[in-house]
């Protein structure tokens, strides 16, 4: 026998006993082939070859005969072995045997291929065997699947929606799987994408189809197929086509998206649609949490549903508004007017903090969803008058002042706090809130700024510490005032409030008390006696505020009474202490020389404790004032005082847009308009600018040669060292 008969009798053998393992693990009598044969010719071969040209070509055309026959017989087996009508298991049957082929029919190439390039360095002659044992494999194994694969697989996977097994998905995955690697194989590569197509407009169709089905149901029933449709079908193509690199993956869930969510959405955003309205109206707490698991956070076109959600939200708020916006013009009494600013504001707190409520208990607290209920909410204020709303919060948080907050006030607080982050003038409503804060404090006798410190806290968490820092320096100003001691002029005792005038708003109208010779003596008394318990280096010229002087009277009627009061209020008791005589409101303007509203203030603060009464057209003193208490403390009535006016709001905030600009140019030193624009819109936070202010002071800063235009662009900005 010649060596290459010998050769081949003795692999004729080894291929035989691989025929062997292969039937073995089909059977069942042991697990997936792992052994690694050896051949012990392996010499042989390798000095058969080199000893000529003939007999290394006879050799190579050996295996490839080997090649070809061993993939036939291993279909065979395949068949014989299983000879089910299983498709799924068929295949998958069929596949594994071909990768046991690949795995044995290597460890021969993977020498021969060595052999053969180190005999002749020549690829051309000996073509590398194991690329094209593995390009006969596919041939043979992948046109059969093809002819036999398109119908059947596409209708597993119709089945699959159907009968929703997972044994069967995970088989269909790894069918699958052998489809997507079909493109390792140039040839393969149409069929595989003429399939792919097929499964994605069949899964288009399909959804279609679907769509049209739901749009016939009851508005609960279509949600709850929706809900169904969506985690059924998600799940499936995530488990079928996941595998890595598939791109198939992705255009199934961009179709589900296209055909059922996006569909859905357009759906719910036409006028006529009422359906997410009526699910919140009639209080359909699940159904609404389905919708928010429905629309997957929102993402593609599904802000359509956010966007009809804030709809809803900003039209109800609107309702309130124009509702209670026409109540409080139309209130005569200042008490008929601070109700309906209560129920304006409770009725803003009641709508946020129920869809707030609603978004955290059903909405999964999707942040998507609460952020777009505060732009809601920023929406409902832009559109109502600022000072409504302003004078709203104020007097609401003026009734947190009156006693020490407790756990349920706290929780009130914070809910107006949620009011007031969306107002869109917050600088006006900070600028009014310190004149409230220096009238508490200038008025109120038992004032205590524990409940001020508590507040202020809070709007330094909402606004920021630059914002509130005059707030905290009025009330740290205030509390050292409480160790003033009282100086004595005269047998007449007077405790001034010393207050460093930088942090306080402007108390208004001035009262003119220069009539009343005592009064001036006083003032003069008292800034010659502080000024000379201070060192020279602190001598001070103070700022005597008639309007917040305070005088004790002393009368006598059932019983002998002192009262403390404001000095305007003293003065107009007086009045009636030689004769009891009526006085009308000129009269009694003429004597005393106030401003004609703040002295109507104090009368009817006196009249509404009864120490003035009505007569006829005029006022005179109570001679039956009868009270348990000795000792009497009435505050002062400045309701006048001038507020932030919308002129002081255009000049701070030009100012505060200035200093934004300054600030941000200082470090791009080079923008063009639009960036700006943008950038100062994101650092003021306290108020919205408009675009021809920002216009206005960059105009403003380039005549005084801050910034210039870029000579090259002129869109463009420098800044100027």
């Amino acid at each position: 026998m010649n060596p290459y008969e010998k050769i081949k009798q003795e692999l004729d053998v080894r291929m035989l006993n691989q025929r062997a393992n292969i039937l073995k693990v089909l059977n069942g009598q042991q697990k997936i082939y792992q052994g690694k044969e050896t051949i012990a010719a392996y010499t042989d071969i390798y000095n058969f070859i080199v000893q000529g040209e003939e007999e290394g070509r006879r050799m190579y055309e050996l295996f490839k005969n080997y090649n070809e026959a061993f993939l036939k017989q291993s279909e065979e087996i395949a068949r014989k072995t299983y000879g089910t009508e299983n498709f799924l298991e068929e295949t998958l049957s069929q596949y594994q045997i071909y990768e046991y082929h690949t795995r044995i029919l290597k460890s021969y190439f993977a020498y021969l291929d060595r052999s053969f390039v180190i005999v002749s360095n020549n690829h051309n002659q000996y073509p590398h065997l194991q690329q094209q044992a593995k390009e006969q494999y596919y041939l043979l194994f992948y046109s059969k699947l093809f002819s036999y694969i398109k119908e059947e697989f596409k209708t597993k996977l119709k089945q699959d929606r159907i009968q929703f097994d997972k044994e069967i998905q995970l088989q269909l995955q790894r069918v699958y799987k052998i489809i997507y690697e079909m493109k390792s194989i140039s040839q393969d590569k149409d069929n595989r994408e003429k399939i792919q197509n097929e499964i994605k407009e069949d899964s288009k169709n399909y959804y279609q189809n679907q769509y049209n089905y739901f749009k016939q149901q009851s508005i609960l029933d279509q949600i709850k197929l929706l809900i169904k449709l969506k985690d059924e079908e998600l799940s499936r193509i995530k488990l079928i086509f996941g595998c890595e690199q598939n791109d198939l993956q992705k255009d199934l869930i961009d179709l589900f998206n296209q055909n059922i969510i996006n569909n859905y959405a357009l759906d719910l955003h036409q006028d006529n649609n009422d359906t997410l309205k009526n699910i919140i109206f009639q209080d359909c707490y699940k159904q609404f949490g389905q919708l928010v698991q429905f629309f997957d956070n929102f993402k593609s076109n599904t802000h359509i549903f956010v966007k009809k959600f804030q709809d809803i939200i900003i039209q109800q708020g609107k309702e309130i508004i124009q509702e209670r916006q026409i109540g409080i013009t139309q209130s005569q009494k200042k008490q008929e007017k601070e109700e309906q600013q209560n129920k304006f504001l409770d009725e803003l707190i009641f709508l946020q903090q129920s869809y707030k409520k609603l978004i955290q208990n059903y909405g999964e607290n999707n942040q998507f969803l609460l952020v777009n209920l505060r732009s809601a909410f920023e929406n409902i204020t832009a559109n109502a008058d600022q000072y409504i709303i302003m004078e709203s919060l104020l007097q609401r948080i003026h009734k947190f002042t009156v006693k020490r907050i407790d756990i349920e006030e706290e929780k009130q607080l914070s809910q107006v706090m949620q009011i007031l982050e969306c107002f869109q003038a917050k600088d006006l409503f900070i600028k009014n809130y310190q004149n409230k804060l220096a009238q508490r404090i200038f008025t109120i006798f038992d004032y205590h700024s524990d409940i001020d410190k508590q507040i202020i806290d809070q709007f330094r968490k909402t606004f920021g510490p630059e914002h509130t820092k005059y707030l905290e320096f009025m009330i740290k100003d205030y509390e050292q005032s409480l160790n003033e001691k009282i100086i004595t002029i005269s047998d007449i005792e007077i405790q001034a409030k010393i207050l460093q005038k930088e942090y306080w708003p402007e108390i208004k109208p001035y009262v003119n008390l220069d009539k009343i010779l005592i009064l001036n003596q006083l003032k003069s008394a008292y800034r010659q006696k502080f000024n000379s318990q201070q060192e020279k280096n602190q001598l001070v010229d103070l700022n005597w505020q008639d309007q917040l002087s305070m005088i004790e009277v002393q009368f006598k009627t059932n019983l002998e009474y002192r009262i403390i009061l404001g000095v305007v209020s003293g003065a107009i008791l007086l009045q009636f202490n030689e004769k009891n005589l009526p006085l009308t409101i000129e009269q009694l303007q003429e004597k005393i020389e106030v401003n004609q509203q703040y002295l109507l203030n104090q009368i009817r603060l006196l009249e509404q404790k009864k120490l003035i009464i009505k007569d006829a057209q005029g006022f005179k003193f109570n001679e039956e004032f009868s009270t348990h208490k000795i000792r009497i403390k009435l505050g002062i009535i400045l309701d006048q005082y001038v507020e932030y006016k919308q002129e002081d709001i255009q000049s701070d905030r030009k100012i505060a847009i200035q200093a934004a600009i300054v600030r941000i140019m200082k470090g791009k030193r080079t923008l063009s308009f639009q960036q700006l624009n943008l950038l100062v819109k994101e650092q003021l936070k306290m108020f919205k600018p408009q675009d021809k202010d920002i216009k206005e002071v960059i105009e403003i800063l380039m005549n005084q040669d801050y910034l210039k235009r870029n000579p090259q662009n002129i869109n463009e900005l420098i800044y100027v060292s």
